[in-house]
């Protein structure tokens, strides 16, 4: 009897090693599925976010999302960033690739006033160094239906450019960015099931390579512009944020082995000594 504990207890050990294994070869950068109470998201028990913003307003956790308040030109609403697992120099690298992806709800429109177009900008890649964000997502109802609006994406400081794609409000979609280092390009998909899928690309927006490697990603509550032409991306609920080096590890991210996982182990255990008994 105990002999058979024992191989049983080896199996499922492989097993597991080999899942584990697989996990630890995967090249996810980042996890968040916001599982915490309601309140401000970097004071959450457990919570990897920090401040980066200054703002007195938190970016707080509605409903097990994240949730964008920037429906107007109010300033002072704070922008929250989580660690990467990797750190990545743009200065000296010329071959990663890094590909974000969340759901995006909004449940109020992009905000502009006087002779603003372009909207604001919602998440991004940060880098250690001071304001150097790369694929900002931003939204504007310019070029959209009555009631619609369209997402964009660019890199640092330059002008944004927009996917041709109307959204609309109260509408759950999956939002993918890709940050290619070896062109120091960024593009932009709604709700794709493929890499070729339709996309836009910021083809004239460059990386300046200030000091600083790209760390984190960040959610941004805020506004573009000086009174009275002011933009700003709405009011979003944001879900299931992954960071990944791949299309696929974004969209679809290896999970964690689970009990029910390691369960199903032990029973093909049992069957394999059963047969061999």
């Amino acid at each position: 009897m105990k002999t058979r504990i024992k191989i049983l207890t080896a199996i499922i050990g492989i097993s597991a090693l080999g899942i584990s294994s697989r996990t630890a070869q995967a090249t996810s950068l980042l996890q968040e599925t916001f599982s915490f109470p309601d309140g401000d998201l970097k004071l959450a028990a457990g919570s990897l976010w920090v401040s980066h913003g200054g703002g007195s307003t938190p970016l707080n956790v509605v409903s097990g999302q994240a949730y964008i308040d920037q429906n107007d030109a109010t300033s002072g609403r704070d922008d929250y960033n989580r660690p990467l697992s990797s750190t990545f120099d743009p200065s000296t690298d010329n071959t990663s690739v890094l590909y974000s992806a969340f759901t995006a709800n909004f449940t109020a429109l992009p905000f502009l006033s006087g002779t603003a177009v372009n909207g604001s900008y919602f998440a991004h890649f940060k880098s250690s160094a001071s304001a150097e964000f790369y694929g900002r997502i931003g939204a504007s109802t310019t070029g959209a239906g009555a009631g619609a609006f369209r997402l964009s994406i660019a890199n640092e400081s330059g002008t944004p450019v927009f996917l041709a794609q109307d959204l609309n409000l109260n509408t759950t979609y999956t939002v993918v960015t890709r940050l290619d280092l070896s062109t120091d390009k960024v593009t932009l998909w709604v709700n794709p099931t493929l890499e070729t899928d339709t996309s836009i690309t910021d083809v004239a927006g460059a990386i300046t390579y200030a000091a600083g490697s790209i760390s984190a990603y960040a959610l941004r509550q805020g506004t573009t512009g000086s009174s009275g032409n002011v933009g700003a991306p709405g009011d979003i609920l944001i879900d299931d944020l992954r960071v990944a080096t791949s299309f696929a590890e974004a969209i679809a991210p290896i999970p964690e082995p689970s009990s029910l996982g390691l369960l199903g182990l032990g029973a093909m255990a049992a069957m394999t000594l059963r047969r061999r008994k």
